[in-house]
């Protein structure tokens, strides 16, 4: 553990007040006390500065941001983002019906998504959403299809395979032509040439989301580049680019992030030169992911020669991304302590996967009971999380100053079969 590590993830909504940690004015450990754990922690007001300061970033053009449900979906945090003038980026149906259930207008929604069905295509036209983000000529057909039959004009972006690598992790590269994602550029100049045989399907734009966890800027003015060319080769000029989400945040103070700022600096003039009409960014992990933490308890300490156990009461279904993506996860000891020692975290599943951290420096006299923190938990973690183990899925707190509050209930063993 890294003392450095807290105000580089943290800023300062989460720190250490006389050797305990808290989550703006609360104690964690108070909070495991009053909810249990393992727990999902966010501040509401760390939510609030990535969300103001993302849109103060982007201001230079004319933007619709809309949040990428799919990084967290809770009800209250959705609600949140509306609130502060944000759309939303959905990839189903049920994201969808969240997102309206939350409060976003269908004017400020936007469907992405690989593998669309007739009855998702469907039920996007019918509620009047603001644009689809096209994979394929076949998803055309449809939204031509219920255009039709609902007798509405459709805003389609084409999503391009710009076949651009990015520094990421090999599952969440979007953008290579061996991945799924896209149209590769001579098909998406066809439908561009026999666009206007679409009566209610409109191309107005391009979609071009690169990857997740992206550190700089570098492959966004790469593939601004490509799409101008290819415009103008194909003597098409789009009304909307939506350049997707994938900005990237700090798990520790071994990753250097270029600030959103820099972001904003250097991707708006180039959009603002490519007279672009409106600009459409998905930001999930950068505005949820550093604002929460799992909270979880010390069940036993295994001590060996060559390898230390710490066990707790979370496991990978709470938070797979270390178990799926060799994801790197800060972790804190609520009770701050300088003697240490090397420790794999695992929690109790039947699997050696199932592990939230590997040779993390831990209190070397942590015992059972105990409390420790996994940082940069708000993005694709509950989200992501399952019943594995039959185990039940934790509740989510919300911390605001000095009041916590529960925004997901826990599950009980009778939500496991009430189905």
């Amino acid at each position: 553990m890294e003392k450095k590590d807290i105000k580089i993830i943290f800023e300062d909504f989460f720190d250490y007040k006389k050797n305990i940690l808290y989550a703006e004015d609360v104690s964690l450990k108070t909070i495991a006390t009053e909810y249990g754990t393992p727990s999902f922690v966010y501040s509401k007001n760390y939510l609030l500065s990535q969300i103001r300061r993302f849109k103060n970033a982007f201001s230079g053009a004319n933007s619709l941001i809309c949040y990428s449900v799919k990084a967290n979906s809770n009800l209250n945090i959705l609600k949140m983002m509306e609130k502060e003038g944000y759309g939303a980026d959905v990839v189903s149906e049920g994201e969808l019906r969240g997102a309206i259930l939350a409060g976003f207008t269908p004017d400020k929604i936007v469907f992405a998504g690989v593998g669309k069905s007739e009855e998702e295509i469907s039920y996007g036209i019918k509620n009047n959403i603001n644009c689809f983000n096209i994979e394929n000529q076949e998803e055309l057909a449809l939204i031509e299809k219920y255009g039709k039959k609902f007798n509405q004009k459709v805003v389609c972006n084409l999503r391009l395979n710009l076949d651009i690598d990015v520094d990421t992790h090999e599952y969440v590269k979007t953008s290579k032509n061996e991945t799924k994602f896209g149209i590769d550029l001579p098909l998406a100049e066809k439908i561009i040439k026999e666009r206007k045989k679409y009566k209610y399907a409109q191309i107005l734009g391009f979609h071009l989301h690169l990857g997740s966890q992206l550190k700089d800027v570098t492959p966004y003015t790469s593939a601004l580049k490509k799409v101008k060319i290819f415009s103008e080769k194909v003597k098409f000029q789009p009304k909307i680019i939506d350049i997707g989400g994938g900005f990237g945040i700090p798990y520790s103070n071994k990753d250097i992030v270029t600030e959103i700022e820099e972001f904003g600096n250097v991707i708006t003039p180039i959009i603002n030169s490519m007279k672009i009409e409106s600009l459409i960014l998905e930001p999930g992990r950068f505005i949820v992911g550093n604002t929460a933490v799992l909270l979880t308890k010390v069940l036993y300490v295994k001590k060996r020669d060559k390898k230390n156990f710490v066990i707790v009461d979370a496991a990978m279904n709470d938070l797979i991304r270390p178990s799926i993506y060799g994801s790197y996860h800060s972790i804190f000891p609520i009770l701050a302590k300088k003697n240490s020692m090397r420790a794999d975290i695992v929690g109790p599943i039947c699997e050696s996967g199932d592990f939230l951290g590997k040779d993390i420096d831990i209190p070397s006299d942590i015992k059972a009971g105990d409390l420790i923190a996994v940082a940069s938990a708000g993005a694709y973690s509950f989200t992501m999380s399952s019943n594995y183990n039959s185990r039940l899925k934790p509740c989510e707190i919300l911390v605001d100053n000095k009041k916590a509050s529960i925004i997901r209930k826990r599950e009980t063993y009778k939500d496991l079969w009430k189905r």
